[in-house]
Protein backbone atom coordinates (compact mmCIF):
# COMPACT_ATOMS: atom_id res chain seq x y z
CA UNK A 1 0.00 0.00 0.00
CA UNK A 2 2.94 2.84 0.77
CA UNK A 3 4.40 1.59 -2.46
CA UNK A 4 0.56 2.46 -4.52
CA UNK A 5 0.69 5.47 -2.66
CA UNK A 6 4.38 6.84 -3.32
CA UNK A 7 3.87 6.03 -6.63
CA UNK A 8 0.99 8.31 -6.91
CA UNK A 9 1.77 11.07 -4.99
CA UNK A 10 5.65 11.53 -4.96
CA UNK A 11 6.37 15.07 -5.69
CA UNK A 12 8.95 14.99 -8.04
CA UNK A 13 9.39 11.88 -10.54
CA UNK A 14 12.23 11.60 -13.16
CA UNK A 15 12.75 10.57 -16.32
CA UNK A 16 10.87 12.64 -18.47
CA UNK A 17 12.49 15.05 -21.29
CA UNK A 18 11.08 16.70 -24.26
CA UNK A 19 11.95 14.19 -26.77
CA UNK A 20 10.05 11.81 -25.20
CA UNK A 21 6.97 10.66 -27.56
CA UNK A 22 4.56 11.20 -24.18
CA UNK A 23 5.56 14.38 -23.58
CA UNK A 24 5.40 15.60 -26.88
CA UNK A 25 1.72 14.22 -27.65
CA UNK A 26 0.52 15.64 -24.28
CA UNK A 27 2.18 18.89 -25.22
CA UNK A 28 -0.15 18.54 -28.66
CA UNK A 29 -2.66 17.65 -26.80
CA UNK A 30 -2.45 20.33 -24.65
CA UNK A 31 -1.69 23.12 -27.54
CA UNK A 32 -4.69 21.60 -29.55
CA UNK A 33 -7.32 21.76 -27.03
CA UNK A 34 -6.06 26.05 -26.15
CA UNK A 35 -6.79 26.64 -29.70
CA UNK A 36 -9.72 24.57 -29.65
CA UNK A 37 -11.25 27.08 -27.49
CA UNK A 38 -10.30 30.11 -29.84
CA UNK A 39 -12.00 27.94 -32.31
CA UNK A 40 -15.03 26.77 -30.54
CA UNK A 41 -15.53 30.62 -29.70
CA UNK A 42 -16.19 31.51 -33.48
CA UNK A 43 -18.39 28.77 -34.05
CA UNK A 44 -20.80 29.67 -31.06
CA UNK A 45 -20.31 33.31 -32.71
CA UNK A 46 -21.59 32.28 -36.23
CA UNK A 47 -23.67 30.00 -34.71
CA UNK A 48 -27.85 30.69 -35.10
CA UNK A 49 -29.67 28.72 -32.60
CA UNK A 50 -30.00 30.34 -29.33
CA UNK A 51 -30.40 27.44 -27.54
CA UNK A 52 -27.21 25.56 -28.87
CA UNK A 53 -25.51 28.92 -27.70
CA UNK A 54 -26.59 28.70 -24.54
CA UNK A 55 -26.21 25.06 -23.86
CA UNK A 56 -22.02 25.90 -25.44
CA UNK A 57 -21.35 29.03 -23.21
CA UNK A 58 -18.47 27.26 -20.91
CA UNK A 59 -16.96 25.11 -23.73
CA UNK A 60 -14.27 27.38 -25.26
CA UNK A 61 -13.08 28.44 -21.29
CA UNK A 62 -13.62 24.87 -20.42
CA UNK A 63 -10.96 23.37 -23.70
CA UNK A 64 -8.76 26.61 -22.88
CA UNK A 65 -8.32 25.73 -18.90
CA UNK A 66 -7.62 22.00 -19.41
CA UNK A 67 -5.48 22.84 -22.01
CA UNK A 68 -3.30 25.30 -20.05
CA UNK A 69 -3.34 23.00 -16.92
CA UNK A 70 -2.10 20.35 -19.25
CA UNK A 71 0.35 22.52 -20.50
CA UNK A 72 1.72 23.51 -17.13
CA UNK A 73 1.69 20.08 -15.52
CA UNK A 74 3.77 18.80 -18.67
CA UNK A 75 6.32 21.20 -17.97
CA UNK A 76 6.25 21.05 -14.48
CA UNK A 77 6.70 17.60 -15.40
CA UNK A 78 9.68 17.87 -17.67
CA UNK A 79 11.66 20.84 -15.12
CA UNK A 80 11.18 17.99 -12.13
CA UNK A 81 8.74 20.91 -10.50
CA UNK A 82 7.98 19.54 -7.37
CA UNK A 83 4.50 18.63 -6.42
CA UNK A 84 3.42 20.49 -9.49
CA UNK A 85 4.81 17.01 -11.03
CA UNK A 86 2.87 14.41 -9.00
CA UNK A 87 0.78 11.66 -10.67
CA UNK A 88 -2.18 12.60 -8.71
CA UNK A 89 -2.41 15.82 -10.63
CA UNK A 90 -2.74 13.72 -13.72
CA UNK A 91 -5.45 11.56 -12.75
CA UNK A 92 -7.55 14.27 -11.44
CA UNK A 93 -7.04 15.87 -14.71
CA UNK A 94 -8.57 13.31 -16.32
CA UNK A 95 -11.00 12.46 -14.48
CA UNK A 96 -12.16 16.46 -14.55
CA UNK A 97 -12.03 16.79 -17.60
CA UNK A 98 -14.12 13.14 -18.32
CA UNK A 99 -17.30 14.32 -15.81
CA UNK A 100 -16.93 17.67 -17.48
CA UNK A 101 -17.87 15.91 -20.85
CA UNK A 102 -20.11 13.56 -19.54
CA UNK A 103 -22.08 16.11 -17.65
CA UNK A 104 -22.73 18.44 -21.15
CA UNK A 105 -23.43 15.70 -22.75
CA UNK A 106 -26.01 14.92 -20.85
CA UNK A 107 -26.84 18.78 -20.31
CA UNK A 108 -26.91 19.28 -23.87
CA UNK A 109 -29.18 15.85 -24.41
CA UNK A 110 -31.84 16.66 -21.98
CA UNK A 111 -32.07 20.60 -22.69
CA UNK A 112 -31.54 21.08 -26.56
CA UNK A 113 -34.25 21.48 -28.62
CA UNK A 114 -35.34 23.26 -31.66
CA UNK A 115 -38.28 25.57 -32.48
CA UNK A 116 -40.22 24.13 -35.02
CA UNK A 117 -42.20 26.96 -37.54
CA UNK A 118 -45.57 25.58 -37.71
CA UNK A 119 -47.54 26.78 -40.84
CA UNK A 120 -51.47 27.42 -40.66
CA UNK A 121 -53.11 25.80 -43.31
CA UNK A 122 -56.09 27.27 -44.55
CA UNK A 123 -59.05 24.32 -45.37
CA UNK A 124 -61.57 25.37 -47.67
CA UNK A 125 -63.97 23.26 -45.84
CA UNK A 126 -63.64 25.92 -42.12
CA UNK A 127 -66.10 28.13 -44.22
CA UNK A 128 -68.45 25.53 -44.21
CA UNK A 129 -68.54 24.01 -40.59
CA UNK A 130 -70.73 24.96 -37.84
CA UNK A 131 -69.29 27.89 -35.31
CA UNK A 132 -69.86 28.63 -32.20
CA UNK A 133 -72.75 30.83 -31.47
CA UNK A 134 -71.77 34.54 -30.23
CA UNK A 135 -74.11 36.22 -28.15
Amino acid sequence: MTYFLSYWFWPNPAGWHYHDARVETLLIVSATLVVLSFVISRWRARNANPITRNLSKSWSSASFWFGFVALILTVSRVETIQFLSMRILWALWFLFLALFVLLQIVQFQRRHYTVVKRAHVADERDRYLPKKKVR
